[in-house]
């Protein structure tokens, strides 16, 4: 019996194409920097440990992106297309719907 019934899933990101991408969020040098030093680099990682803790810098976006599509794939769903909505660029999955059990 061939099942002709779909799902679909959309994921928007929101961006913006002309701004950069910080991948310094949690560095207390850069923090300071953007208060124009009213707080120190050291002040800031004493009292925001939380914020400012030693770890691996972030993903790069692309790689974050594969990730996030391999899951996608490893729950059956197939990336049919993008479309750009002014700032949001949607993600539509599609897959073929399970029968439902009857129990």
């Amino acid at each position: 019996m061939v099942n002709d019934k779909w799902e679909y899933l959309v994921v928007h990101i929101n961006f913006e194409s002309n701004k950069e991408v910080n991948i310094e969020i949690n560095n207390p040098k850069v923090a300071s920097d953007k208060l124009k030093g009213s707080l120190s680099p050291e002040y800031l990682k004493k009292e925001f440990p939380d914020q400012f803790k030693n770890s691996s810098p972030p993903l790069h976006p692309t790689k974050q992106l594969e990730l996030f599509l391999n899951r996608c794939g490893d729950e059956r769903w197939k990336l049919t297309s993008t479309e750009r909505v002014g700032g949001l660029l949607m993600f539509i999955f599609l897959r073929e719907k399970l029968p439902s059990k009857k129990t």
